[in-house]
């Protein structure tokens, strides 16, 4: 049984590392998910709590990668709050009209409208779009590692926790 629940977790985990490339498809909270299944049909005593916690801090950083890492390439290149709001309202409508590139598309034209919108200056608004995309990919790349890292950790912590 043990063995079988670790055969399901370790697919589920390979599933949301490569899945977290895609936007929408939560691929560090499946690896997350996945750790979480195996420890309760083990009780708990594998991979344990201190690799669950750490796993935890880790889905939460990663799976949250998009957005901050957008909303900071915005910043970067001198864009505004309202840029920032624009680009998070492009990503979840470009998501829905136009999966699985329509985060991208619509983080990048969300917020260079609003910032035109703002400054009335495309060669700034051009710009500000420029890092918005650059910080999202970014974090689609930080996505993917984050949940390589987690595969690792548990992977580890079983290796550890292994008897004998």
């Amino acid at each position: 049984m043990t063995a079988l629940l670790l055969v399901v977790a370790l697919l589920l985990m390979a599933f949301g590392t490569f899945a977290a490339v895609l936007p929408i498809v939560p691929g560090p909270a499946l690896v997350w998910f996945a750790a979480m299944i195996y420890a309760i049909g083990t009780n708990f005593q594998s991979p344990g709590i201190l690799s669950l916690v750490i796993l935890t801090i880790l889905m939460i950083i990663g799976s949250t990668t998009n957005i901050w890492m957008a909303a900071l390439g915005v910043k970067a290149t001198g864009g505004s709050a309202w840029g920032i709001v624009g680009g998070l309202a492009g990503m979840l409508i470009g998501t829905l009209l136009f999966f699985p590139i329509g985060a991208l598309i619509g983080v990048v034209v969300g917020t260079l409208g609003v910032e035109l919108l703002v400054t009335g200056d495309w060669r700034k608004a051009l710009r500000i779009g420029g890092g918005t995309a650059g910080g999202f990919l970014l974090g689609v790349v930080a996505e993917f590692l984050v949940a390589l890292i987690m595969d690792i950790v548990f992977i580890g912590s079983l290796l550890l926790m292994r008897p004998g």
